[in-house]
Parts: structure tokens; C-alpha cells; sequence
């Protein structure tokens, strides 16, 4: 069996469709990882076959843009920045899909992968990270912007609402999308969001415990658990785990790996740990973001393998990307949230029910609020129920569980 692993986005989008190519790998298939050019070694590590779908310059001048975080303008400056590139993406996944036997697997943002499966009957499983990309009037995902829908309006107006996704999104990214389908002869796409999950099956990589199914969701919809991979095979590096050992835990400040406009966030975070008399790792792969000189007790970390990283930490003040989210569930690490924009309220939201973890919002960014929020989780009942959150996390393994799924879809 061939598979064609097919994503867009940063580490936390990318590193997922990695490690289940690897999973699959290891259980004797081929694998081809079609991504953005600067994931080709980890790719190559794993022994995965690599075609960009997009250069290292394109995804620099994404990250460049302070739009892509913005709760509102985020939808139109990625539809702006990936729509024209929709016809290149199909006939690159044309050009794979070519041999018998394929089957592909694709990040719903990947819209050329619906062209193919619709063109070529490719057999195609949608990969959805995480539970918040999922439209539903029974239990409404948390929205950017202040958008999320209020418990008290009536199921009609739910409806409507939703439709009103559609109409937004039929604006920003249909144009692009069924210019392609006139010219596959295929008929026009009206609501988007309803046709970008395959209907073949759609693998959620998230368990039930952190998201319930609801009856609107789509019935192919199969959930597998977290996907446990964080990129990198190798050990944490050895002077930030001596870093971690040497004193009390250190907090950890990250907010992700496709921020490259944090430099206020560091800064606060720095003036956190003085607050707090903590130590403190700062994460980013931007050293420029970071102040300086910093006390001995805070030093700065360009990347590290959450899941080996977030257990010796104190807690973890993210941005809620599913990634970061679930690793620190997995590590039994409190949790503070900034959410910016597209699934990050909804995890942050999911988080806080959960008891292991706080959200801030846009006006709650200060150092005294990052300080009274970690003061808050620091207590015996908030670790404990960390830890017992743990030990689910631990018992499965969604990559595994969604390799067999794709290996029956093949079938």
C-alpha cells in the first residue's frame, strides 16, 4: 500500500501526519509525506518519500503576517495566502496517486485532496486534529473573536449561524476552489465546510473523553485518540534537561513554533518568573524574541520534545494549539491559555472543564494575571486530577489505532 500524507501548517499540523506516516512505515507500507519544504528532513529521518506543497519562502512570508493570529482576519489572510495554490496541489497529489494501491490522508485544509478523491475515486481519509474544526448546533466549538455561539440561543438559530460560517467561507475560499472544479468538470462546491471532510471516513486524532461525539457530527467521523509524536526522535537536549533538574521545575512559556511576533509575550514571561520567584524556560525557535541578558534562572530554548520536556516542568503557559494541548495532558502538566485564533479557544475551553488548566482572554495578558493564574493552578486538587488525566492520555495510542483504520480504508 502507498500512502500520501498530505498537510499545511506549522509543527503542531504537521507532526501529527510525521509520526503516523512513521507508524505506517514501520508496518511495511510506503509512505509519501506532501508538506511544506522545510519538514523534509524529519521526513527523510523517518525514511517517508517528500514533495513540497509549499516553498520555504511561501510559508515565511505566511508566518510574517501578524494576520494569521488575528481571531477575525486570520480566515481571510489564509484563504488569501492558499487558495491560488489549489491547482498546484492537485496536480502534485494527481501526479502521486497514479499507482495502485494508494490511499490518501489529508489535513482538511488541504482542499485539493477532495479534488482528487472526487476526480480519481482515490480512497481518503480526512485527518482532524482537533475537535474545535467541527461545526455542531448540539454543542458549538468555542469561536474566535467572540463569535462562539451562547448556550441560551434557540436550535433554528443555530442552524442559521452556522450557515452564516458557510456564507463567510464561501467568500474567502470558493472562488479559488470551484474555478478548479469547472475546470475538472466537477459541480460547483456552495458550503464548504460541509464538503472538506472526506466521506470515506474522517479520523479524529483526539479521544472521546476530551470531546463527546454529538449527533451532528459527520457519522464517518471515527475517533483514535491523541497522536503521541512530537517531531523529533532524538532526546531532549542535555543542558536544557540538566536546566530542568537542577533547581525547582521551571515553568515553560511557549506560543508555538509559527509565532514569530512574541517578543511582549517573553518579556512578560520573564517578569512572571521574577514575580513568582520561579524558574523559567522560554521556548521559541526566534531568538530574537527573546529579552535580554537573562537572569541565571530563566534561559531560552529553541526546541525541545514536549513529551519528554513537560514532565519535568512545573506547568506550561501556551497558546492552546492541540499539540502543545495534548502533550501537556499527557504529561500531567497544569496548563494557562492565551488563545489567539482558529482551534485555540476551543482547546483552552475543553482544558478549563477539565479542571487542569485556565484560559485568559485578549485583555487578560498582563504579568499580574499570568501570575494569578499559575498561583491558581499550584494546588494539590489541580495536580491531582493532572495526573489521573495523565494516565488516560497514557493508555492510548491514536496513531496506531488511526494506522489501522487506514490500512482498512485501502482494503
Amino acid at each position: 500500500m502507498h500512502v500520501i500524507l498530505a498537510t499545511m501548517g506549522t509543527d503542531g499540523d504537521v507532526f501529527p501526519h510525521i509520526g503516523l506516516g512513521s507508524v505506517l512505515r514501520d508496518r511495511g507500507h510506503r509512505v509519501t509525506l506532501a508538506a511544506p519544504e522545510p519538514y523534509r528532513a524529519s521526513a527523510l529521518a523517518l525514511r517517508l518519500e517528500f514533495h513540497p506543497l509549499v516553498t520555504a519562502a511561501e510559508v515565511g512570508r505566511m508566518l510574517a503576517d501578524p494576520d494569521l493570529w488575528h481571531p477575525l482576519r486570520s480566515g481571510r489572510m489564509m484563504a488569501r495566502w492558499g487558495g491560488p495554490m489549489i491547482p498546484r496541489h492537485y496536480e502534485l497529489l494527481t501526479g502521486l496517486v497514479r499507482d495502485k494501491g494508494c490511499v490518501l490522508v489529508a489535513n482538511p485544509g488541504v482542499l485539493a485532496a477532495r479534488l482528487v478523491q472526487e476526480k480519481l475515486g482515490c480512497p481518503t481519509a480526512s485527518l482532524l486534529l482537533q475537535p474545535g474544526l467541527l461545526p455542531s448546533t448540539t454543542a458549538p466549538p468555542e469561536m474566535t473573536g467572540g463569535l462562539t455561539i451562547p448556550p441560551w440561543l434557540p436550535k433554528p438559530l443555530r442552524h442559521l449561524y452556522w450557515w452564516g460560517v458557510d456564507a463567510a467561507a464561501y467568500l474567502l475560499v470558493a472562488r479559488d476552489l470551484n474555478r478548479v472544479r469547472s475546470g475538472l468538470g466537477l459541480p460547483r462546491v456552495g458550503r464548504v465546510f460541509r464538503w472538506w471532510l472526506s466521506p470515506d471516513v474522517v479520523i479524529g486524532l483526539f479521544p472521546p473523553w476530551y470531546a463527546a461525539p454529538q449527533p451532528d457530527w459527520p457519522a464517518r467521523l471515527r475517533l483514535a485518540g491523541f497522536g503521541r509524536f512530537d517531531g523529533d526522535t532524538r532526546p531532549i537536549p542535555a543542558d536544557v534537561r540538566a536546566f530542568c533538574q537542577d533547581g525547582p521545575p521551571p515553568l515553560v512559556f511557549t506560543l508555538g513554533t509559527g509565532m514569530t511576533h512574541a517578543a511582549g509575550f517573553f518579556r512578560t514571561a520573564a517578569a512572571v518568573c521574577n514575580a513568582l520567584g520561579s524558574r523559567g524556560l522560554l521556548l521559541t525557535k526566534y531568538p530574537e524574541l527573546i529579552p535580554t541578558p537573562l537572569p541565571p534562572s530563566i534561559r531560552h530554548c529553541r526546541f525541545a520534545p514536549f513529551r519528554q520536556l513537560l514532565p519535568l516542568c512545573t506547568a506550561v503557559v501556551h497558546h492552546g494549539g492541540i499539540g502543545t494541548t495534548a502533550a501537556a495532558l499527557e504529561a500531567g502538566c497544569p496548563q494557562v491559555i492565551l488563545p489567539l485564533a482558529w482551534d485555540q479557544p476551543d482547546n483552552a475551553a475543553r482544558v478549563t472543564r477539565l479542571g487542569v488548566g485556565l484560559s485568559l482572554g485578549p485583555r487578560q495578558r498582563t504579568g499580574a494575571h499570568l501570575a494569578r493564574a499559575l498561583t491558581r493552578l499550584m494546588t494539590t486538587d489541580v495536580r491531582a486530577r493532572c495526573r489521573t488525566l495523565a494516565t488516560r492520555v497514557g493508555e492510548e495510542n491514536g496513531l496506531e489505532v488511526a494506522a489501522r483504520w487506514v490500512e482498512e480504508l485501502a482494503g
